[in-house]
């Protein structure tokens, strides 16, 4: 496994980066022993860096997977807290839930530009304040928008930015693909540490998995790419792939990885609606690709558009919408 280091912030982390959201309740609904099996293979298999955020619900799948791991592992998480007081609330909960008394990467969750950075201010000196007592190593931002990413380069106060970027520009917002790596170029030249998401577009482009990845790891400002992982087959495919790509040859025999690909290629997923809709609209309000529409005073969603993140899911007060 090949390692990098974050920018500035000291922290090395290996270039393939756990994406814990696919485990937890919005997406497959593992349960924290099964999340943590998943998630204990790719530690074995040389991954140190664990992406996550409150609204995943995977903190326990977590805490049980590190439970005696005798190697530094980089968590980083989010929360979309914009009070100081809401975002102690929300660093007490994760150290509490993960149990470290230090967490590596703490981000202000899916900021839109720079004025909501500006509203989230409070929230981001509160983090910096924890990083002065020893509670937090460093302090970003995650974002679809282009915008954001620019406007983040330009805050000495933000170390990581971790921007949605992928071959076809699936799911970014306010520009283009290429405008969002000249974005994330100027991010990293003023020193930020950048680390991509959504680098199969949600899935949309699982067809595309190894010229997908060997996009991504081509751009050398991007320290690790974070990818939803919810099998072990999963995790050791996307192991071999990174070490494939990073001319360390195979990890694993071609036979082995050929059966793991059959098997996660069947395994397709979609986002689907559970009878009982209100028509509420909170699931569209809150879906920053628009995939989510009312018709006849029912959710529809656009597959095309969606790029399986769920944050629909947690938005419905009745919790129907999941990805399956």
């Amino acid at each position: 496994m090949e390692y990098r280091l974050l920018g500035g912030t000291g922290l090395r982390v290996s270039r393939l980066c756990f994406g814990a959201l696919t485990i937890g309740p919005l997406q497959a609904g593992l349960s924290p022993e099964e999340g943590a099996r998943v998630i204990r293979s790719a530690l074995e298999l040389g991954v140190n860096f664990i992406d996550t955020a409150e609204l995943y619900g995977t903190y326990e799948h977590i805490r049980l997977a590190l439970r005696g791991w005798p190697d530094p592992v980089v968590i980083a998480t989010k929360s979309y807290a914009y009070t100081r007081e809401g975002m102690r609330e929300s660093l007490d909960r994760a150290r509490r839930a993960l149990g470290r008394e230090c967490l590596e990467l703490f981000l202000l969750h899916e900021q839109e530009s720079a004025e909501t950075i500006r509203g989230h201010w409070p929230a981001l000196e509160y983090l910096l304040e924890a990083k002065a007592k020893g509670w937090v190593r460093a302090v970003g931002i995650s974002t679809h928008w282009v915008g954001c990413v620019r406007a983040a380069s330009r805050l000495a106060e933000v170390e990581v930015i971790h921007p949605l970027i992928n071959r076809r520009g699936l799911g970014i917002q306010g520009g283009s693909r290429e405008e969002m790596l000249e974005a994330i170029r100027e991010a990293a030249r003023a020193g930020k540490g950048i680390y991509a998401m959504k680098a199969l577009g949600g899935g949309l482009i699982r067809e595309e998995v190894p010229a997908s990845f060997a996009f991504l790891l081509a751009q050398p400002e991007i320290a690790a790419v974070a990818v939803g992982m919810r099998s072990v087959e999963e995790v050791r495919l996307n192991v071999h792939y990174f070490a494939a790509l990073g001319g360390e040859g195979g990890a694993f025999p071609p036979e082995e990885v050929a059966a793991w690909e059959r098997k996660v290629a069947a395994a397709e997923r979609r986002l689907v609606m559970d009878e009982g809709c209100t028509g509420c609209g909170s699931c569209v309000q809150c879906c920053p690709q628009g995939a989510l529409t009312l018709v006849g005073g029912q959710v529809r969603v656009e597959a095309q558009r969606c790029i399986l993140c769920g944050y629909c899911g947690a938005a419905c007060p009745r919790f129907l919408l999941r990805i399956v």
